[in-house]
């Protein structure tokens, strides 16, 4: 790819994730596609409303679609039976990153369970009638060494030629609201870099920048208007989490995620417009060549 310059066009990935987790996330995503800026989305295979997602994948064939992969928080894909190191007492996996790290750092993690897991999620996707543009991942744990190296090979076998790497661009201006979530996205961006370096090396094509870590859930119209005029040349992606209702979404209360407000920005007409006005072309995954 080429490299970054001032000169070089300016195109984004607008990708919102978690499609499939939940029927409100579904209709919001596909939603901000048709109405709105969304151009790409990654799709939760072990989510409760993953077969409905399908069905709104084949309505949407513009958009771009991805696999989220995923081995915290949710159900596994796999028999819990197959992938022990993987899940609790109840075969689900374990209800936190830090959980998962815990487990993994102690070695306690059997990197056969978690490729049998992950390749089960792709293969899942691709039943389905997806075509996977891409590749990220649930919390981010794809940039773990060792499992990078596990999700290249499944990428390679599966014919997945991109991947995110959520390394925060400084240049976004966007802040962080508490010194936890700005510690946590210096060290998923110190990773992300290491992989950008592995995964280049290895032929794989990724965007030049990444913003969405230091608002996750947050990435509502003030956000936007402050990035926008910010934004560089090459391929920027931006990770969204829209859904339309978050009385619905209580469940995933602990996530902090401010749905609606993310869907109101991602379908403001006054957003497209400033991106039309900056000259910035709206691409998917599957546009990265």
């Amino acid at each position: 790819m080429m490299q970054p310059g001032m000169d070089e066009a300016k195109r984004l990935i607008v990708n919102a994730d978690d499609l499939g987790l939940h029927a409100s996330v579904n209709r919001a995503i596909f939603r901000a596609h048709r109405e709105g800026i969304v151009t790409s989305s990654t799709i939760l295979v072990g989510g409760t409303a993953f077969n409905e997602a399908l069905s709104g994948i084949k309505e949407n064939p513009e958009l771009g679609v991805g696999v989220h992969l995923c081995l915290v928080d949710q159900f596994p894909v796999s028999d819990p039976v197959h992938i022990p190191t993987l899940v609790n007492a109840e075969g689900r996996f374990f209800s936190t990153y830090g959980l998962f790290l815990r487990h993994y750092l102690l070695g306690k993690i059997d990197l056969v369970d978690v490729r049998r897991e992950l390749e089960a999620q792709i293969s899942m996707a691709i039943e389905g009638g997806i075509t996977p543009t891409h590749l990220d991942s649930h919390q981010h744990l794809h940039l773990l060494p060792r499992i990078s190296r596990l999700v290249f090979d499944l990428s390679r076998k599966y014919g997945i030629k991109r991947i995110r790497i959520p390394a925060e661009s400084a240049m976004s201006g966007l802040k962080a609201d508490s010194w936890k979530r700005r510690f946590q996205g210096k060290l998923v961006s110190l990773l992300a870099e290491a992989r950008r370096r592995e995964f280049g090396r290895l032929g794989m094509l990724m965007p030049d920048h990444f913003v969405g870590f230091a608002r996750g859930g947050r990435m509502d119209a003030p956000a936007w208007r402050n990035l926008i005029p910010r934004l560089r040349g090459g391929v920027t992606e931006v990770m969204v989490h829209p859904g339309d209702d978050n009385k619905a979404l209580t469940a995933y209360s602990g996530w902090d995620y401010h749905w609606s407000e993310e869907l109101k920005a991602l379908t403001d007409p006054e957003i497209r417009s400033s991106l039309e006005a900056h000259g910035i072309q709206l691409i998917h995954y599957g546009d990265i060549s």
